[in-house]
Order: C-alpha cells, then sequence, then structure tokens
C-alpha cells in the first residue's frame, strides 16, 4: 500500500451540453496531470456535458464512450482517472462518475445517492444505492458527489470501511461556496480522511461556479487549493501521517452506534 498519493484536481470550465468539446479539453489536463508526476486526475461533476436537466439525449451506457475515453487517458498516461458522466438508466439517468486505472481499465462506478431536490435534480436523475471502496495503488478509496457533501453518514460509512480518501467531484454555484469549504474540513475532520473536492469553473444557464477546489488532509488542513481560474490544484497527500493519526487517536472506536441505531 501506497505511503503517499500525487493528486490533480481539475477546475474546469465545462462547455456545456457537449461531450466531444470537453473531452477535448480533458486530453489537455490529463497531459498536464502526468507532467505534474500525479497519480491521480479527478475532473468535476458532469465533465462531459454541465450540469444538464436535460440528460436524457446525453446518456450513455457505463461501460459506454465515456469509459473508453477516460480509459485511453488513463493508459496514455500512465495514471488513474477519476471521470464523470451521464448514466443511462431507466426511469431516469443518473449523475455518475467513474474511476479507470493506468491500465486503462473500469475500476468502479459511483452513482450520486442525493440528487439536489432544491435545483430540481431528482425530476431528471435517479439516485445511487451504494458507496464502493477501491484501491489506488492499494490506497483505500470512496466517491461522493456534491450534494452528497451535505450528508456525513456516507462518510462515515466509508470511513468504518477503511477509507483513507475520498473524491467529491461537484459543481458547487458561487452563491454557497462558503458551505463547500466548511463541509469539506468537517468531512476530513470528523472522519481522519483525506477529501479531495474538484468544483468546476465558469458559467452555465443555471449558476455561476467559482472552483475553490481542494485537497485536504485528515486534520482538515488544505494541502493544495484553487482559485477562480481554469487549471489544475496539485498536493500530495501523506497517507503515512494519515495512518499514524489513526492509530494514535482511534476516535472513531468511541462511536456509540446503539444510541443511534436509526443511522
Amino acid at each position: 500500500m501506497a505511503d503517499s498519493l500525487r493528486v490533480a484536481l481539475v477546475q474546469q470550465a465545462t462547455v456545456w451540453e457537449a461531450p466531444a468539446a470537453n473531452l477535448a479539453k480533458a486530453r489537455t489536463f490529463a497531459a498536464e496531470a502526468a507532467r505534474a508526476g500525479a497519480r491521480v486526475v479527478v475532473f468535476p461533476e458532469l465533465a462531459t456535458t454541465g450540469f444538464t436537466m436535460a440528460p436524457e439525449g446525453l446518456a450513455e451506457p457505463l461501460p459506454g464512450p465515456a469509459t473508453e475515453a477516460f480509459g485511453r487517458l488513463a493508459r496514455e498516461h500512465e495514471l488513474y482517472v477519476i471521470g464523470t458522466a451521464v448514466e443511462a438508466h431507466v426511469p431516469h439517468p443518473r449523475n455518475a462518475a467513474l474511476v479507470l486505472g493506468p491500465d486503462g481499465a473500469l475500476v468502479s462506478i459511483y452513482r450520486k445517492l442525493h440528487p439536489f431536490t432544491y435545483g430540481e435534480e431528482h425530476q431528471h436523475y435517479v439516485g445511487g444505492d451504494d458507496c464502493p471502496l477501491f484501491a489506488l495503488d492499494g490506497i483505500p478509496c470512496g466517491l461522493q458527489i456534491c450534494y452528497d457533501l451535505r450528508f456525513p453518514e456516507p462518510f462515515r460509512s466509508l470511513a468504518v470501511r477503511g477509507a483513507e480518501v475520498v473524491f467529491l467531484p461537484a459543481n458547487w454555484p458561487l452563491r454557497r461556496i462558503e458551505a463547500w469549504s466548511t463541509l469539506l474540513a468537517a468531512r476530513a475532520i470528523e472522519n481522519q480522511m483525506a477529501v479531495c473536492g474538484v468544483n468546476r469553473v465558469g458559467r452555465d444557464p443555471l449558476a455561476e461556479y467559482p472552483g475553490r477546489s481542494a485537497i485536504l488532509d485528515a486534520f482538515g488542513a488544505v494541502v493544495a487549493a484553487g482559485g477562480p481560474e481554469e487549471g489544475l490544484v496539485v498536493g500530495d497527500l501523506d497517507l503515512a501521517k494519515l495512518r499514524a493519526w489513526r492509530a494514535r487517536f482511534p476516535a472513531l472506536r468511541d462511536r456509540r452506534p446503539d444510541l443511534y441505531p436509526q443511522l
């Protein structure tokens, strides 16, 4: 199991409902991440389409074209790629993230658990029903997507199963950006895990997005962070330090699930 992980977060100005244009951007960003020595590159939520509320015509099977495209990038640059796409599903599509290994093979798929009802996402997408663990160089990892950040329970579920790093692709708007930064730190601190939140930049027909992507360690300290500009945020996670902290201060052992079984 690796003791460190260099992460590159892609603060992308997503082209609205234009998968080909966004995959062309992805090729450039993946090459930049490889030159920066990253082991994993992470794209924001719905990076192939933008946060569209008309997903049906853009939905595709997974595995499918997006899997193949991100897999080619992973194989070409010999790194892990965490991409995102609209997954075809009945009765509605799903908001999905996919993990490709350095050999281009599909490692895991995660479907956003909590559609954003405030923005009527639930009328166009169906929520997922699983929080899979997967390994990057032996490091146990998990995924959440955007609005999932407001729900501590899935993060805790991942933590008690051993997840050390959780990646969170998002389209988090400017008007709620302070909640983004606070919640990223809270999820890291309360679970003694590294949290990597990647947010898009620019505008779409619905909102303005300020970036502010961040890589946080298990203490909630910011390892690397972005501003409002398109580009990469690159940082190194010290997993040996994370494991030592968990061993020295095993806070999760003091949980009392018998007192809150409804959770």
